[in-house]
């Protein structure tokens, strides 16, 4: 009895807020029967991709409710399926499952570089033996691989001036970078 004490108020709100939300698909003059389709794409979904998102309070909640259903009813005008590809998409985003910082492709520079060490290491010791005779060995086997090296690494410049330079695309600076790191970690053991 104690039990349904706690989850009645929780049970009371889920029904308010699927009446709320089916309310609005009928104003919205959408058939029941997709409306329902689509709320019940993005629960289910939301529910077998992870643990859902939940809000503190109970006003956020419906807000954040309705506004993605309100969304997804205005596409639902549109069509069907375009509707239900973007209730799976919001249900993903709803779970935490998805990072929304790795949306975008620019990051922030307080991230530090996957090279940090390397550049941290050449910038302290920029006249140790060893990585002299790592700049020489790597000059001496492959020109593009050390102006890469140089230009990265001790000039600091980014992708985009390196790709400029030598007329490379970054997946290409990327992978020869990825080897330079490789044998210099080896060679001077940073």
């Amino acid at each position: 009895m104690e039990k349904f004490k706690r989850i009645l108020p929780d049970l009371i709100f889920n029904l308010a807020e699927t009446v709320i939300i089916i309310l609005m698909g009928m104003l919205l003059k959408l058939p029941i029967n997709y409306v329902i389709l689509v709320m019940l794409t993005f629960m289910i979904t939301r529910g077998v991709l992870g643990r859902p998102l939940h809000f503190k309070n109970w006003y956020r909640c419906l807000i954040w409710s309705v506004l993605i259903m309100l969304s997804l009813f205005v596409l639902l005008k549109v069509d069907l399926v375009v509707s239900i590809t973007f209730a799976i998409f919001a249900a993903v985003m709803m779970t935490g499952k998805a990072n929304i910082n790795d949306m975008y492709l620019w990051k922030s520079c307080d991230e530090p570089s996957k090279y940090q060490d390397i550049m941290d290491y050449i910038k302290y010791n920029e006249l140790d033996s060893k990585l002299l005779e790592f700049e020489c060995k790597i000059k001496d086997r492959n020109n593009l691989e050390y102006l890469i090296y140089k230009y990265r690494f001790i000039d600091g410049k980014t992708f985009s001036e390196i790709s400029e330079l030598l007329d490379l695309d970054n997946p290409r600076i990327v992978e020869h970078l990825d080897k330079i790191a490789f044998a210099i970690r080896l060679y001077c053991g940073i």
